[in-house]
């Protein structure tokens, strides 16, 4: 099957399938979820799109065809400027020599003297509330995931500075959210694909010319506010932040065992050390990656219990048996409620809706053959909500997440992290940071949020509770 043969998703104003608002692009995901074939094609702006609709699909994508695929260039030139070549925008060797670099860290071994750390910055937080104070969890959340993230990566200590960097980081994802469908993307990859391709036909010097012009392109000069006060503003403060941290790390010498140190002595033996360049774009992608993720998954989680009080009850009998005193460390089994609910929030409100991709050649997808430099977008969302995968899909339910659930369902179905060789790297760090946050917090105070109040999915570069998650803080004991 051809492309063009596929079934249409709606148009949503001007700017197509891909809709403006965070309620447009949801509507459009909405009829992914309900297609029944494995593709469905769209369009944003005038370029087509194909979207997988069925989990298999998204599983050869991501997972079995994973080489035939790239990160869209569209994403790379929007992160240009916050994230250069980072771990989640570089390709081919850049990719595949950094993320062996950092795995170490990631592994269970490394990740089991983190709990108490995760638990003490929790604690930290909820020392400053205060009973009958509102606060909102969003905000709190972000604090203490930009805290756990700063000292377990990067040895510092981030809460007193969270509310800067928060900011500088909701600028600069504010910008990227803003210019998604800016046509100045489609010109920037035209000429990136035209410069890649005279490159490879030429030798010397104009070879040399063209692949420069290629990088050029990679920095969004031609879309709408990309030289803005403010996004600069915002990118300098973070630049000036961790060129500190650079520096006062090489002052004390290469000696703590984090991803830090490891960045800063990393040596290849044919290029020598990573650049200061190279450790930036690395320290910002995991920071950025590293909180938001489950600052945004931690205060949907309060969320949804508020508005379910049995499992809440449910919860904090699990969370008042693991005793008062520190939780230092992460037993799944004795947090098992706690962890479903974690993982339901991640279901119904993954915090990256679209995974942009684009083949690298011809290859078929579902059936349909999908010429090289075909655009598909794989909906995390739509998966998480199909009806012939996850019954009553809408509704808040962690027991879907019991094992003999998990084992009959298709792969493909739940992507909150991605899947395959891209899978997030963080993704066992994030479940289990989640459950440990919720204990902890949940062990002193209860968080109320008024019913009548419904919050909203802000389609915010990632999936934000729109306003926040205001609440009043009542004392359990």
């Amino acid at each position: 099957m051809h492309p063009k043969e596929l079934p249409r998703v709606s148009n949503h104003g001007w700017l197509g399938s891909f809709g403006k608002t965070a309620a447009e692009r949801l509507a459009m995901q909405r009829e992914i979820a309900e297609a029944s074939t494995p593709l469905v094609r769209g369009r944003i702006l005038h370029l087509p799109l194909v979207l997988p609709a069925r989990p298999e699909a998204c599983h050869e994508v991501l997972v079995t065809k994973a080489r035939s695929f790239e990160k869209s260039p569209g994403l790379r030139v929007l992160l240009h400027e916050l994230a250069g070549q980072g771990l989640f925008t570089s390709e081919g060797e850049l990719w595949r020599r950094q993320r062996k670099l950092m795995a170490p860290i990631f592994t269970p071994a490394a990740l089991a003297g983190l709990p108490e750390m995760m638990h003490q910055t929790a604690a930290r937080a909820a020392d400053d509330m205060e009973p009958g104070q509102t606060i909102d969890l969003a905000h709190e959340t972000t604090r203490i995931a930009m805290t756990v993230v700063g000292h377990a990566l990067f040895g510092i200590d981030a809460f007193d500075e969270a509310d800067a960097l928060g900011d500088a980081l909701t600028t600069a994802l504010g910008w990227v959210n803003g210019a998604l469908a800016d046509p100045g993307i489609g010109l920037h990859i035209k000429v990136m694909d035209l410069a890649h391709d005279l490159a490879q036909r030429t030798r010397g010097w104009l070879r040399a010319k063209l692949e420069r012009t290629r990088d050029v392109f990679e920095s969004p000069f031609l879309i709408r506010g990309s030289r803005s006060r403010a996004l600069r503003g915002a990118v300098a403060l973070m630049n000036a932040r961790i060129e500190q941290l650079i520096a006062e790390r090489r002052r004390e010498g290469l000696e703590r065992p984090d991803l830090l140190t490891r960045l800063l002595a990393a040596h290849d033996a044919d290029e020598g050390s990573m650049s200061d360049t190279q450790v930036r774009d690395e320290v910002v992608t995991l920071f950025v990656a590293g909180h938001e993720t489950t600052a945004t998954s931690l205060a949907w989680s309060f969320y949804l219990l508020s508005r379910h009080p049995e499992v809440l009850q449910r919860v904090l009998a699990e969370v008042d048996a693991l005793g008062d005193g520190p939780i230092d460390h992460y037993e799944p089994e004795r947090l098992a409620l706690t962890t479903r609910v974690f993982r339901e929030a991640l279901r119904l409100y993954p915090p990256v809706t679209l995974l942009p991709r684009r083949t690298l050649e011809e290859v078929e997808i579902g059936g349909t053959i999908l010429p090289r430099r075909s655009l598909v977008f794989v909906s995390t969302w739509a998966q998480h909500r199909r009806a012939d995968v996850w019954e009553d899909p809408d509704r808040f339910d962690p027991e879907r997440f019991l094992p003999e659930r998990e084992a009959a369902r298709p792969k493909g179905s739940y992507l909150p992290f991605g899947a395959g060789p891209r899978v997030c790297i963080g993704m066992h760090f994030a479940l289990m940071e989640g459950p440990i946050v919720l204990a902890t917090l949940l062990r002193r105070f209860r968080f109320e949020i008024d019913p009548s109040r419904e919050i909203v999915e802000d389609e915010f570069a990632t999936l934000r509770p729109k306003g926040g998650v205001p609440a009043v803080v009542r004392a359990r004991r």
